[in-house]
């Protein structure tokens, strides 16, 4: 997808409306964790939320652009992290272990979040929710791709060290869900192999004449 758009939902100011957006969104999280579904209406979530139906569309004008900014909010810890692996040490030869470190730590946080596996499940089913997942993934390679270029010992073109830093980005999130789909005795071979993965084109990478 190439479209080049923005939700429109109302990004807050004063405290008390961003109070009042809090408030929604846990809502919207609570009654799509109790129901399995983010099938939700947004009346329910008024009521949930304690605020009037014309408050709640004033900042999110239609379901879609609410879900969007719930997702945007529920991987924000995982966002936050993700050039972790390059950060504070550039050493290649210790890259596997701090990726399998976040990719452990990025799966205990999502079974803590339940709610980002029902938005997950929907992102093929509603047009703006999956362009908010792509401009996510999109903002997560950008910043990973400036991280790991800073690190490499050579230059390398950025349209390469940015396609693997969007491949990486993407597949990242692939790996979680698959992960927390499995059984637990198949997480860790899993993780290894997708670490493998990285390591290694990185690895190719950084050694490019």
């Amino acid at each position: 997808m190439s479209e080049n758009r923005s939700l429109p939902w109302i990004e807050p100011t004063q405290k008390r409306s961003r109070e009042k957006v809090g408030r929604i969104l846990d809502a919207t999280l609570e009654l799509a964790v109790a129901g399995g579904s983010l099938d939700v209406k947004m009346t329910d979530i008024a009521r949930a939320a304690d605020v009037a139906v014309g408050t709640l569309y004033q900042f999110f004008p239609t379901r879609s652009a609410l879900i969007a900014k719930l997702f945007a909010r529920e991987m924000a810890p995982i966002d936050a992290s993700l050039t972790e692996m390059f950060r504070d040490d550039p050493d290649f030869d210790s890259l596997a272990a701090r990726v399998e470190s976040l990719l452990f730590q990025h799966l205990q946080w999502v079974q803590e979040r339940p709610g980002l596996s029902i938005i997950w499940g929907a992102r093929n089913l509603d047009r703006d929710i999956e362009f908010a997942d792509l401009e996510n993934t999109r903002r997560n390679a950008a910043a990973l791709s400036e991280r790991l270029s800073s690190v490499m010992p050579t230059p390398v073109a950025n349209g390469e060290v940015y396609a693997t830093a969007l491949l990486i980005c993407h597949l990242w999130s692939s790996v979680i869900r698959l992960c927390a789909l499995v059984e637990p005795d198949e997480r860790p071979e899993l993780i290894r192999q997708y670490t493998s993965m990285i390591v290694a084109q990185c690895g190719a990478l950084s050694q490019h004449p």
